[in-house]
């Protein structure tokens, strides 16, 4: 996975994210939050 395809892949669980707040559905919420942090974690030791 290159720099742009992680960037693709965040912006859309942003998009998830805000979509999740439209419809003020707070678990889904965290659940996306959640998979971003994991997820993150693990690119950062990819590119390092």
């Amino acid at each position: 996975m290159d720099h742009n395809e992680v960037k693709m892949w965040i912006n859309d669980y942003l998009d998830l994210y805000l979509y999740a707040k439209s419809m003020n559905d707070y678990l889904w919420q965290q659940e996306i939050i959640e998979k971003l942090q994991n997820s993150l974690n693990e690119i950062r030791g990819y590119f390092h």
